[in-house]
């Protein structure tokens, strides 16, 4: 086996993020279990991990039919002192179906970059080719989000794992699945726990390396996040009344319904969230689609919408609220609309109730109250034979959200039309320091001084932002206002507690805090994905390892 001094120089840092990156590691597939074996296999080319191979551990994704797991190493700098760091990566990469005809070198970042500088130059855009021509940016899928913080972490974790006497610990954490539902943070959340009384662990802080975002468009700014954004999705079925297409005005198109939702909702600045000068990214659609299998002249009456809201500070309660009062305005907009039309085409003629009526607005927790006390036991097994058929289609956790929606829906198909407000997984918590605690006002201090080394030895302006915009695991280090969240979830979310298993109390017991520090690059998630090599394999490569000491000491 080969034995390494440490990787923490820029070019063997380098070197790792070709090597990690080169595991086709994409959120949902078998290279999410190769990468997890290879991340193995580099912990055991440190050698106090081949002296302690117990301690390179895989902490298993429960009931997981890709048997994905995460990874977590332990150095126990000082095995008299419980104080612990943990530094938090995820593994898992998007697909690369968006670099089109450069697809098979999208894991391969120097030929990638290679071949872009010689071949590809059309496939990007000003800014980029200004990049790649600079020498300064390493391009590939994964390379900022987020295999280069993973690797710095690997590096720090490799050089101080040979320093005598180390005042504490460090715990390393790879998840998979943060690309999609986190399950990988949800299996490490319990490990967390159990490995905190195994080993008398007093964990002080949580630094994940997730990329820097920008905070406005053209912002170039590199920071610290003390926290991270939130995250629901509400999902709006829209039940309309079929009707042929030659006589448009005797139903009432679901289809219409959602385009009134989304007029209304996307970037709507009701939704904005203001803390501490921050503000939380509005409100955009993921999906909306009609449930029609096949073409007809029948109009649809049955579409939904899917939205993005993240939040920094408001409750699901209140998110809930806000969607049912959207939801209200848009009722009222198609109702007006429709006897508008119906005076316009049928002049003289009255429109009967029957036919244009004000759609009313239900959350989940409504009508499935309404349906328990109607129908009794044959409504909840209606609904659990529905979950069954779903899963049986390999439906994922929003495909099935809509399929409950729709068989719930069908039981009041009488008083269409109608919109159903309900949340569909994933659900994050925001994350944030809480300056009232004597312990996390000292790790504010730890970042103040972060920030002065990187002025002093390097001459970075580092800026520091309360809340990571791109979603993170740290979400489930800890929660706030527990009581309220699973109480509103528990009623709105169908498949809460069932098919979606957040481990809420490990996590209340967890209440870890956590900063982010990690590389900067640009175009995450897209063909132009890219990372800047200076600021990752020099700069912040020392600021994890003085963000450790500092917190430690």
């Amino acid at each position: 086996m080969q034995q390494i001094q440490h990787w923490n120089e820029p070019e063997a840092i380098r070197r790792l993020i070709n090597r990690l990156v080169e595991v086709p590691s994409i959120s949902g597939t078998a290279g999410e279990t190769l990468m997890a074996e290879e991340i193995v296999r580099i912990l055991r080319e440190i050698p106090y991990f081949q002296e302690h191979p117990e301690l390179v551990m895989s902490v298993p994704v429960p009931d997981d039919p890709l048997n994905r797991t995460a990874v977590a190493a332990l150095y126990r700098g000082n095995p008299a002192s419980g104080k612990t760091i943990v530094l938090l990566s995820h593994f898992d990469v998007v697909g690369v179906d968006d670099f089109g005809y450069m697809r098979e070198h999208a894991f391969h970042p120097e030929r990638l970059t290679e071949k872009l500088r010689q071949e590809f130059r059309d496939a990007l855009d000003d800014e980029a080719r200004a990049d790649l021509d600079s020498g300064s940016y390493l391009f590939g899928r994964g390379v900022m989000d987020m295999k280069a913080g993973l690797a710095v972490q690997l590096a720090v974790l490799s050089e101080l794992a040979q320093t005598a006497q180390f005042p504490g610990n460090i715990l390393l954490l790879a998840t998979p699945d943060e690309e999609k539902s986190s399950k990988g943070m949800f299996a490490a959340v319990p490990f967390l726990n159990r490995l905190k009384q195994e080993y008398g662990l007093d964990y002080q802080l949580c630094i994940c390396s997730e990329p820097n975002f920008s905070a406005f468009p053209g912002d170039r700014s590199k920071y610290i996040y003390t926290g991270s954004v939130g995250k629901l999705l509400p999902l709006i079925l829209c039940v309309g009344k079929e009707t042929h297409a030659g006589e448009p005005l005797e139903g009432i198109n679901a289809a219409w319904m959602a385009a009134e939702i989304i007029k209304r909702m996307e970037l709507s600045s009701r939704f904005v969230d203001r803390v501490n000068g921050e503000q939380n990214p509005p409100p955009t659609c993921l999906k909306m689609s009609d449930l029609k299998t096949q073409y007809d002249v029948q109009t649809p009456n049955l579409a939904y919408v899917l939205y993005n809201v993240l939040t920094l500070s408001q409750t699901p309660h209140e998110v809930l609220e806000k969607v049912k009062q959207v939801a209200a305005e848009a009722a009222e907009s198609v109702y007006q609309e429709r006897l508008r039309k119906y005076d316009m085409h049928y002049q003289g003629v009255p429109a009967r109730s029957n036919q244009v009526s004000l759609p009313a607005v239900y959350d989940y927790s409504e009508l499935y109250r309404r349906g328990s006390e109607q129908f009794g036991p044959s409504f909840v097994e209606a609904l659990n034979r529905e979950l069954e058929e779903g899963k049986k289609a390999n439906l994922d956790s929003q495909g099935l959200s809509v399929r409950i929606a729709a068989k719930l829906s069908s039981f009041f198909i009488e008083e269409a039309p109608f919109y159903l407000i309900m949340f569909a997984p994933p659900y994050y918590p925001h994350v944030y320091l809480d300056t009232q605690s004597p312990d996390e006002q000292k790790l504010l201090a730890v970042i103040e001084q972060i920030k002065q080394d990187a002025a002093s030895l390097f001459g970075e302006t580092v800026r520091v932002q309360h809340f990571f915009t791109g979603l993170s695991d740290v979400s489930y280090c800890r929660i706030y206002q527990p009581d309220k969240v699973v109480s509103t979830l528990q009623r709105n979310m169908p498949l809460w507690g069932t098919e979606y298993k957040i481990p809420i109390e490990e996590i209340i017991a967890l209440n870890l805090p956590t900063i982010n520090l990690g590389p900067f690059g640009k175009d995450a998630h897209k063909h132009s994905e890219r990372l800047e090599l200076h600021y990752t394999t020099r700069v912040v490569p020392h600021l994890l390892k003085r963000a450790i000491q500092y917190a430690l000491n």
